[in-house]
């Protein structure tokens, strides 16, 4: 999943679930973090509840209404479910609209239930079919009944290079014909890789087995869209709830606002609460500025949450007077700095690699071990597999860049002052962090031999065009990084390395399209799920010491800054982000 927290070493946002994704740091637009809290590794897991009955259990104590604000640095580009795969978004949509299944945060453990769907789905003998039965009485907030055509087509949908391109891939590599298929508009009109052969079941056949499918399920791609409702690139606008809560007013680059849904029943609901009477979504705010004043909770403040990385200016306040009005955890996240393979030759990859001042950026981006904790790998630590290796020039996430090497190294790639190679690279230009985030990495990389080409743009603009893959970018491209879709390495490689991202519009690490990855990849997914960790632990530095796709250099922490009215705060290990709907307002 793609993150949307704001890092200022990496770039743009760019992911997945629960992220996402949608992850933190105050100078990109993408997020990332670690399973680290207090010194002791907290493994991410995410148990399965297949008779999860609605409705979801009560928070003790909690009470319902009032507004919560939740204002924020990124900008989303849309929130049309077909191409969701940030962190932001996933969590936002998740309020909104009810998928096959979905995750569920009881007695302190994210677990999967089944949400539309009456059970987590029942799988032939070969694997290669799977079949989910709805619930009955699953109603659009207009009031008309949600059906398994419904579902079908937005599945369908999810395929259109048009408007699915930023949205996750595993459906055109494990539905069957899906890596031809364009969507119900564009596509074959007899492709059944998903079929509905009556209102209440939803049959997908595979190419190959996928034992994660039910995990997958939890997507946006999986909440229904009735076709003839379908007002494709406007669909974004306001996309028909089945959630606890509807959108209400959405301005694009701004706000966002919802309030409740008088449709959704929550005796079919397992996973959501609706304790508040509406969300207020801000987009594009100065981060330091909204933390300072939800610390001081005057007014408004005092119910508003903001979910980017804590600045360092504030850690006094969040260690001492204010602490309680801070939640930090594990997060699904790995940031890393992506490199264009196809324009940067491999030398001069690793002399970025040597050069980056990660340092530098931290403190220009006022990051501190509350929000990240350095790293080297693009699995994070709490996956299981992970394999803890030091990369180029004994790499370890830290330090502010070897500029004398990286020229060393540029040199015998043929390239120094009389023929420099320059990176090229968006930042956001309209928040102050941003500006003096780039300000210092352009200096460093300047002193490392390196010409630069920073192209400033603002901040509600900046993740669409970083995600470009025919962007004139060679490096801090989206993805900045990676949010695991559900606790495995097989929600990571696949979509971020094979050729598959590529083929349907979107960006991968390195817009990689390397047919000995994607037959490694292919060969550790035919493994049993328990017998793939450790190969993709292999995998892991076998990518960065034959293809440096990009610098992994940080594992991600969720950071929530909320006011003193804002009760039960809780970090969902597995997508470092605030379980939303058992969030309550004390009146």
């Amino acid at each position: 999943m793609r993150w949307t927290k704001v890092l200022t070493v990496g770039a743009a946002v760019s992911l997945g679930f629960v992220a996402a994704c949608g992850a933190p740091n105050p100078g990109a637009d993408n997020n990332a973090k670690p399973g680290q809290t207090g010194g002791k590794l907290e493994q991410a897991s995410s148990g399965l509840m297949p008779d999860a009955k609605g409705p979801a259990p009560e928070v003790p104590g909690a009470k319902k209404g009032g507004i919560l604000t939740v204002p924020y640095t990124s900008t989303p580009a849309n929130f049309d479910p077909s191409d969701q795969y940030y962190t932001d978004t996933i969590a936002i949509l998740g309020i909104t609209h009810r998928t096959l299944t979905s995750y569920s945060y009881r007695d302190g453990k994210s677990v999967l239930v089944p949400d539309l769907a009456t059970d987590l789905g029942k799988v032939s003998d070969d694997g290669l079919t799977w079949t989910f039965t709805l619930k009955d009485g699953i109603k659009y907030e207009d009031g008309t009944p949600v059906t398994a055509k419904d579902l079908v087509f937005a599945i369908k949908r999810s395929f259109d290079p048009d408007l699915a391109a930023n949205g996750p891939t595993y459906q055109r590599d494990f539905f069957k014909g899906g890596a031809d298929y364009k969507g119900p508009y564009q596509g074959d009109k007899n492709w059944n890789g998903v079929e509905a052969p009556d209102d209440k079941t939803v049959v997908i056949h595979l190419e190959k087995p996928f034992e994660s499918l039910p995990y997958f399920a939890a997507y946006p791609q999986f909440s229904p869209i009735p076709q003839a409702k379908d007002k494709k690139q406007d669909y974004t606008l306001h996309p028909l709830a089945t959630g606890p809560y509807k959108f209400d007013k959405y301005t694009p680059g701004s706000e966002l606002t919802l309030v409740r849904n008088d449709q959704w029943d929550p005796n079919t609901d397992p996973a959501r609460n609706n304790y508040l009477d509406g969300y207020d979504f801000k987009f594009g705010v100065d981060s330091t500025k909204v933390q300072q004043a939800i610390l001081a909770s005057n007014g408004v403040d005092a119910t508003s949450m903001n979910w980017d990385a804590i600045d360092s200016s504030l850690i006094d306040q969040i260690e001492g007077p204010k602490k309680a009005q801070f939640v930090e955890g594990p997060s699904s996240c790995v940031f890393t700095v992506n490199m264009v393979t196809s324009k940067i030759p491999m030398e001069v990859r690793k002399a970025v690699a040597v050069a980056w001042p990660f340092d530098s950026i931290r403190k220009a981006s006022g990051e501190t071990t509350h929000s990240m904790t350095p790293g080297t790998t693009f699995v994070p630590p709490q996956i299981p597999g992970w394999v803890d290796y030091k990369g180029i020039n004994g790499f370890d996430g830290t330090g502010d860049g070897d500029p004398a090497k990286a020229k060393e190294m540029l040199a015998a790639a043929g390239y120094g002052p009389d023929k420099p190679f320059e990176l090229v690279y968006y930042y956001t230009n309209d928040t102050p962090v941003g500006q003096k985030a780039n300000q210092v990495r352009k200096q460093k990389l300047e002193a490392a031999g390196f010409k630069v080409k920073d192209m400033g743009v603002p901040g509600k603009d900046r993740r669409k065009l970083a995600a470009d893959p025919k962007g004139p970018q060679n490096v801090l491209q989206s993805p900045a990084g990676w949010c695991f879709d559900w606790p495995a390495a097989d929600s990571i490689f696949p979509p971020m390395v094979t050729s598959v991202s590529m083929a349907q519009g979107s960006t991968n690490w390195g817009n990689l399209q390397d047919p000995k990855v994607d037959a490694e990849v292919a060969r550790i997914q035919k493994l049993k799920i328990q017998e793939q960790g450790p190969e993709w632990g292999k995998f892991d530095k076998w990518l960065f010491e034959n293809y440096l796709p990009a610098i992994p250099y940080q594992y991600d922490k969720g950071n929530y800054v909320f006011g003193t009215k804002v009760k039960n705060v809780i970090n969902d290990p597995n997508h470092g982000m605030p379980v939303m709907t058992q969030i309550w307002i004390e009146q």
